[in-house]
């Protein structure tokens, strides 16, 4: 046997080994990118009802305090709650005593504390912006 013999025989091999080898590699490469399109498609949602819960924030407890409207209470309520997943824990006691001032109708207390809340919520979006 010499090789002009084996050469066809090579080259069938070889392409179809290629045949084989690209579209798999090609698969593998989508797949890949697709999962990190919906990595950051879910960031992107998870920033987004962070930034949504901050908004209702400031429009239900700024509504509720600043313009003394007993009756946005549980729209305030319900606004504070959500902050709690977004909020570190040792930050929690600031919306305990907001929604407790809240409630109790003292409204130059929760302003105070609004302001607590709202300095921590432009630092978090400040970071999440960068």
């Amino acid at each position: 046997m010499d090789i002009n013999s084996l050469a066809p025989w090579i080259a069938i091999v070889v392409t179809l080994i290629l045949s084989i080898l690209i579209p798999l590699f090609t698969q593998i490469a989508n797949n890949r990118f697709q999962l990190k399109l919906k990595r950051m498609e879910y960031k992107d949602k998870k920033i987004e009802r962070r930034l949504v819960a901050y908004e209702n924030y400031f429009k239900n407890v700024g509504g509720c305090v600043l313009c003394a409207q007993k009756e946005n209470i549980s729209n305030a309520g319900a606004s504070i709650q959500r902050l709690y997943t977004y909020f570190p824990e040792d930050k929690w006691k600031l919306l305990d005593v907001l929604f407790d001032n809240i409630k109790k109708f003292e409204w130059d207390h929760a302003k105070v504390q609004m302001k607590e809340v709202s300095k921590i919520i432009a630092h978090d979006i400040n970071k999440i912006e960068e």
